[in-house]
């Protein structure tokens, strides 16, 4: 999206996503109100492309109910271009099932998809075994099929046909339409496994980073405020951790030797162990 802001509102007219941070360009868009942008939820977002992926009209949850998310509230409009949108009151709407009140996330049409894997054969099949997450890759590709529209991988390589095992292809070749392979000099700058890291052996479980290499969370007022979360969780809870001052609480639980005790998740998926953090989150 960095590339595409920097051609200016040219290619981009609005926006849905869960957090802006790591795209700065898109961001001042946002801010100067020259692109369309809505704030959802991340879950939520994942949902959408999932209903959408089943013709479904939209996901349906109490998850953003007394939010900014609330319709009644802001609908997640992060500007006010977005809320002069005509997508506006359609995005995000309150709906009631059996006197309760839920929030309809509508399911949007893919028109293109851009969607990323490691291996690719000649049909299209594609791994994703040097990807850093397992991600929505298979629904994202369904979501434009079940739309008319079309799939574009990007992937580091290409292999014979057959010759991916079966157990090992994350998106069938019948959902992607082209496959985009990226020059190996250019893969450190377009294929990285993070925004700071070209491959790190740990982040898709080939090795087992030790524990006293990891460097501790300096003692300052967002350490404070991790440990005091952390203190504040029960033995055998599972905790899920958004990026930013929540990642601080998996810092804190490593350095006190608790991650046996409670069981930490990411927004991203990942389950169990002590998650990444920084520019690595997820």
């Amino acid at each position: 999206l960095a590339r595409i802001a920097d051609d200016g509102t040219k290619m981009l007219k609005r926006t849905i996503g869960g957090h802006y941070g790591q795209v700065p360009k898109v961001a001042e868009l946002v801010l100067n109100e020259q692109v369309e942008a809505w704030t959802l939820p991340m879950g939520s977002v994942s949902r959408m492309v999932r209903s959408q992926s089943t013709h479904s009209p939209g996901h349906i949850t109490t998850i953003g109910l007394g939010t900014y998310v609330d319709p009644d509230i802001s609908g997640g409009a992060a500007n006010e271009a977005a809320k002069k949108s005509a997508l506006h009151k359609k995005l995000v709407s309150k709906i009631n099932i059996d006197d309760q009140a839920y929030l309809s996330y509508k399911a949007l049409p893919i028109d293109v998809a851009i969607i990323r894997g490691t291996t690719a054969d000649a049909q299209g099949n594609i791994s994703v075994e040097h990807e850093s997450l397992l991600c929505d890759q298979k629904i994202t590709a369904a979501a434009a099929k079940n739309s008319g529209g079309i799939v574009i991988a990007q992937v580091k390589r290409i292999a014979a046909n057959d010759s991916i095992p079966s157990r090992q292809v994350a998106i069938p070749g019948a959902l992607v339409d082209c496959v985009v392979v990226v020059d190996e000099k250019d893969v450190p700058e377009c294929h990285p496994m993070s925004y700071v890291e070209h491959h790190n052996s740990s982040l898709i479980g080939e090795l087992k980073t030790p524990r006293d290499s990891i460097e501790k969370m300096p003692l300052n007022i967002r350490k404070l405020i991790a440990r005091r979360a952390f203190f504040g969780l029960k033995p055998n809870t599972i905790v899920n951790l958004g990026i930013g001052l929540p990642e601080g609480v998996a810092a804190v639980a490593a350095e006190e030797d608790m991650l046996s005790y409670i069981t930490l998740s990411t927004e991203p998926g990942v389950f169990g162990g002590l998650p990444a953090s920084g520019h690595n989150f997820g």
